[in-house]
Formats: structure tokens, C-alpha cells, sequence
């Protein structure tokens, strides 16, 4: 969550100045307290909103007490990782502070409470609240990554399939004139050993006149494309070929390579 955004509470208690009187409390925080009346309004409210870092709940309400009310909120999958702190001038036994926990509250304070206390016993939740927001906001972040690998390798196997499909020699080159990537096409008409003997090398080497497949390369790159460009591939069969081509950039419109596919010269 973005840190200068106010944290949830929801202040539960059926007199209105004890609303206040908290609410005054922690009008230094950077939280935002919602008020609810009693334990059916608590319940209304959480029915449509979730993201509560801390309930603070009174014990002693009419029709519908703070324990009921707690009872049925820890019912709600979605609502029963929210912290709740019972603040009650009732609970001075160890029977009802017990039943307070059974109840679901993590925490409890007797009135009257000192506001110092309160305030840092709900900082406390409030801090574990972004830290869980946190990573759970970075855990989104890598299941999203994760999916973007996982489509860039599907999305690699589908362009290698393609290219693989073109029967004519396929290159990929850096602008530095390097073979970055090819075809089997091309290391066939190359007479290469393997595509790790192709990987790497200088792509005007493969031919028997060097200066005009430099030509080439520097036409493509400079233009952006080549169009029927004549060369004869440096193997036993002297085997000629039309270059066709074109550059390929990245998302700034830098130029990171281009692609030149060779058709074989017809008489």
C-alpha cells in the first residue's frame, strides 16, 4: 500500500463521546477511523469493507456485545486475520478476560486506559498491517514476472518454431556485424559444424566478398531495411543468394539488431 495513505480502524462502541474520545486519541496518526455504533453496524461495515489494519470493539453493548460481535466476525474467512483489542471497563476477572480470547480479540484494555498505551499497542498492528500490505504487494509483483517469463519463453518457442519453418537461411545480427541468432537453414548453407559455431561469429566472414556484405550490413542499418541484396556464401558450393532484412528496436526505438533472411539466386 503507498506509504502516506491513512490506515483503517474501526471503532466500535454504542456511546458516541467514547467514539470521540478515541477518535482524538489518534488524530495525531495518519489513520482513518471509521466509526460503528454497534455490533450490527460493525458487521455492516466490514461486509463491504475489509481492508481494516485494527478493530477496536467495546464489550458492554446493547442487543448484540462485543463478544457475539467478535464471534461473528471471526466467522468471515476474509475478516479473521483483522486484530482486535476489546477496550472495557468490565473485564476484571480472568473468566471474562479468557472469554475475550476464545472470543477471537488478540488484546484487551480496562478503562479507563491510558491513550499512550493505546496508541502504541495499535501502532504495533498498524505497522504489521503495511508490512503484510508489503509483501503481499510484492509477492503480486513476482507472480506478475513470473507470468511474464513464463509468456516471453512460450512467446520464444513460438517465434523459434516460425523461424525454424522458414526454409531459407535466417540470421540475426548485432550492430557490431555479430551473429546473435539463426536458423538451421543458415548453418546448413554455411556449412557450419553446429549453432554454437555460428553464435558469436562475424557474420561477413560467410562470404567470399567481404567488403560488399559489409556494404550490406551497413545499408540495413543505416536504411532500417535491405531489399534483393546479392551475395555468394563462402562454401563449397559458392551457393548465391538474395538478402532481404530489416532492423528491430527496442521500446525506446533503439536499434538492437537486425534480421536477414537469404533466398537463393535463381538463373
Amino acid at each position: 500500500m503507498e506509504s502516506d495513505k491513512p490506515v483503517k480502524i474501526l471503532l466500535v462502541d454504542d456511546r458516541t463521546e467514547n467514539l470521540f474520545a478515541l477518535e482524538v486519541i489518534f488524530s495525531d496518526q495518519n489513520y482513518l477511523c471509521v466509526r460503528a455504533n454497534s455490533g450490527k453496524e460493525a458487521l455492516d461495515i466490514l461486509s463491504n469493507e475489509e481492508d481494516f489494519a485494527i478493530i477496536l470493539m467495546d464489550v458492554q453493548m446493547p442487543r448484540m456485545d462485543g463478544f457475539e460481535t467478535v464471534e461473528l466476525i471471526r466467522q468471515n474467512k476474509k475478516l479473521e486475520r483483522i486484530p482486535i483489542i476489546f477496550l472495557t471497563a468490565s473485564m476484571d476477572s480472568s473468566v471474562q478476560i479468557f472469554k475475550g480470547y476464545l472470543a477471537g480479540a488478540v488484546d484487551y484494555l480496562i478503562k479507563p486506559f491510558s491513550p499512550v498505551i493505546l496508541k502504541a499497542k495499535v501502532a504495533v498492528f498498524v505497522d504489521l498491517f503495511k508490512k503484510n500490505h508489503e509483501l503481499l504487494a510484492q509477492a503480486e509483483e513476482m507472480k506478475r514476472l513470473n507470468k511474464n517469463v513464463i509468456i516471453e519463453k512460450l512467446l520464444s518457442k513460438y517465434t523459434l518454431s516460425i523461424i525454424e519453418a522458414i526454409h531459407d537461411p535466417l540470421f540475426v545480427i548485432n550492430p557490431e556485424g555479430i551473429i546473435t541468432d539463426m536458423n538451421n537453414a543458415s548453418i546448413n548453407i554455411t556449412e557450419a559444424m553446429s549453432r554454437d559455431n555460428l553464435i558469436g561469429a562475424i557474420f561477413l566472414d560467410y562470404f567470399t566478398d567481404v567488403l560488399k556484405a559489409g556494404e550490406g550490413c551497413q545499408q540495413v542499418f543505416s536504411k532500417g531495411f535491405l531489399n534483393g541484396y546479392p551475395l555468394t556464401f563462402l562454401n563449397s558450393q559458392r551457393t548465391n543468394v538474395l538478402f532481404n532484412g530489416s532492423v528491430y528496436e527496442d521500446d525506446g526505438g533503439k536499434v538492437l539488431g537486425a534480421v536477414l533472411v537469404a533466398r537463393e539466386a535463381t538463373n
